[in-house]
């Protein structure tokens, strides 16, 4: 008798997404010893403590999986703080301009992603994360590469 496989939904295509993208910025924000110094309060956390802290809320899907538009930082600014916003908004316009933070606060327009979307993004978010990491041959990781 052949097992049935279960149809993945929507929703675990966006688990597995949302997974795997707060990997890679963790990954990408870290230095080659895995610390990841918080953008804001700049306090030196290991990156399996880390967060992926968006700017703008990941409830618009627009700007959820947006590189710009997310950081990895500490669960104190991130929770406790909510977000730290006033500091979050004076990093994100130092380094990208009063305008582009202006407009990307703007755009919160509904937006769905299309399911065959997703799961290109899984991959590429994927293969991201492959090539920042070197593995050894039992596939332990072994450090970060830059």
């Amino acid at each position: 008798m052949k097992k049935k496989t279960k149809k993945l939904t929507r929703q675990d295509y966006i688990k597995e997404l949302d997974w795997v993208f707060s990997k890679f910025i963790r990954l990408r924000d870290s230095n080659d010893r895995w610390i990841v110094v918080c953008p804001l309060c700049w306090t030196r956390i290991p990156r399996e403590k880390a967060q992926n802290m968006h700017f703008v809320s990941r409830w618009v899907m627009k700007h959820r999986y947006d590189e710009k538009n997310c950081h990895a930082g500490c669960m104190r600014c991130n929770v406790i703080l909510n977000g730290n916003y006033i500091a979050y908004t004076r990093r994100m316009q130092k380094t990208y301009w009063i305008s582009y933070v202006d407009r990307l606060i703007a755009d919160k327009w509904p937006y769905k992603i299309p399911t065959p979307m997703l799961v290109d993004m899984i991959h590429y978010y994927q293969w991201k994360v492959d090539k920042l990491m070197i593995k050894d041959a039992k596939g332990q990781i072994l450090q970060l590469r830059r």
